[in-house]
Order: structure tokens, then C-alpha cells, then sequence
């Protein structure tokens, strides 16, 4: 049989939940998510792979209703013309499984296992799409470890902050600055160069210049706990004031 007139699969469709007794709010939804996927297979091959990536698109749109990955199952023999649109369907029970389309005699636990199985698939999709999307799946190992350097060193870096008794808005102040410049350099080679690079970066950030000196202090005395001095501890510059180091960015 040849497939029928999408419009005309859609009026066959239609007419079978109206005999399952479907009601009018439900169809009407049904037939608004019928049409967006329709429009969506206009240019995809008219094939099953091309009405399976048009429901995978079309679902991301629609909130996660089991009811709506039942409709893409139900109506694929109505569009590819497995099922005669000309035909006048018979009234047949609703389908317990389907809670969008007819309500159900099964117990809640029932359905609520039904739509939760209808709804794996989509859901093992979404989850890797947004998997994949994440920035978190792109990073190399050595980047993570890279990474993980730089927090622990920032970590031992506001550790003996607090021991020199500076206060914690001043640490927070400095850690917040440093952090800006380990983020600046995460792409560059971890290196001399890199980090004066990162710090002449910033630099062009601050609007006074005669304030600079406070920057690069700050970060003259990071730089020895990300390199592991063991004598890091000694060059804090505890003289540098939380009105400073928030004069870098005032107007």
C-alpha cells in the first residue's frame, strides 16, 4: 500500500482516538504534536530512520510526557500506510498504557511503571546528548589534573592566608583574583611565560595603572604555592589591604 497524504493520516489518526473516545483537550494536543512532526519529516527521508529522527527532534520540544512517544509509535503505521486511512476504525478500548491518551483501570503503581518504561529511551537520549553538550566530557586528563593543581595550590594558598591571621574577606578578595588568572592561562602551556602572559592580560583590565603594582604582587606571591615551593609561606605579603586589592577595579 502507498503511503497516504500525511494531512489524510493525520484526519485517520484523529478519528481512532475519537472512537477510543479520547477527550477533546487530548486530541487537540495530540494533533498540535502530530503536526510539528510532520513538518519536521518534510526534509527528512520518508523512510523509518527519517520519521525516527524527526520524533527524537520534535519530542525535545514537547514536556517529557510518556503519552507523546506513544503517539510517534501509534501513528507510524497511519503515516506510512500500514494502516488504510480510508478505512473507518472500529471503536476499540483505551490503552491502559498510554496515560495521555485515555485514562487508565490499572492500579497507580501500574502506570506509573508503564510511562517511566515508555519513557527510557527518550530519556537515555536526552542524558547523553547533555553528556556529550557538557563541557566536563571534552576535558583530557591532563587538563583535569592540570586543574586539579591549581585548586589544591589555591587551597594551600588561602590555608596559610588564614594562618598569617589576614582576614577572610581580604583572602576571599585574593583567591577571587587568582582564580580570574588561573583561568585566563587554562588553555596556555603551564609555564613562566604563560602565567606573566596571564598577569600582562589582566593588567589591561584594571583602569589605574599607579594600582597595578597591587596585582602583581598578589600574584608574584601565588605563583610560588602553584610552583610548590615549599617555602611558599614566606612570601605573603600580608601588608596588602582588602581596600587595595578592591581599588584594582573601581572606578
Amino acid at each position: 500500500m502507498s503511503r497516504p497524504n500525511p494531512d489524510s493520516a493525520l484526519d485517520a489518526y484523529s478519528e481512532e482516538l475519537k472512537q477510543r473516545g479520547v477527550p477533546t483537550k487530548q486530541l487537540t494536543l495530540a494533533r498540535h504534536f502530530l503536526r510539528h512532526l510532520l513538518t519536521t519529516l518534510r526534509d527528512l527521508p520518508q523512510d523509518g530512520n527519517g520519521y525516527r529522527s524527526a520524533a527524537e527532534t520534535t519530542l525535545r520540544n514537547f514536556p517529557d510526557e510518556a503519552g507523546f512517544l506513544d503517539i510517534v509509535r501509534e501513528f507510524f503505521p497511519y503515516w506510512s500506510g500500514e494502516t488504510d486511512p480510508r478505512q473507518t476504525s472500529q471503536p476499540v478500548a483505551p490503552t491502559p498504557a498510554n496515560p495521555l491518551l485515555a485514562p487508565s483501570a490499572a492500579s497507580p503503581a501500574a502506570n506509573h511503571a508503564a510511562a517511566v518504561a515508555a519513557q527510557q529511551p527518550r530519556t537515555f537520549m536526552l542524558s547523553m546528548q547533555q553528556m556529550e553538550a557538557d563541557p566536563w566530557s571534552q576535558r583530557t586528563l591532563a587538563e583535569v589534573e592540570r586543574q586539579a593543581h591549581q585548586l589544591k595550590s589555591l587551597l594551600r594558598y588561602a590555608d596559610e592566608l588564614k594562618k598569617a591571621g589576614v582576614d577572610e574577606a581580604n583572602i576571599m578578595a585574593r583567591c577571587r583574583l587568582i582564580k580570574l588568572l588561573l583561568f585566563t592561562i587554562r588553555d596556555l602551556p603551564q609555564n613562566t611565560d604563560s602565567y606573566r602572559g596571564g598577569v600582562d592580560k589582566l593588567l589591561q583590565l584594571f583602569p589605574h595603572q599607579e594600582r597595578w603594582h597591587v596585582f602583581v604582587s598578589l600574584a608574584r606571591e601565588f605563583f610560588y604555592f602553584l610552583a610548590g615551593d615549599a617555602d611558599a609561606a614566606s612570601r605573603l605579603q600580608k601588608q596588602i589591604s582588602l581596600a587595595e586589592l578592591q581599588g584594582l577595579v573601581s572606578a
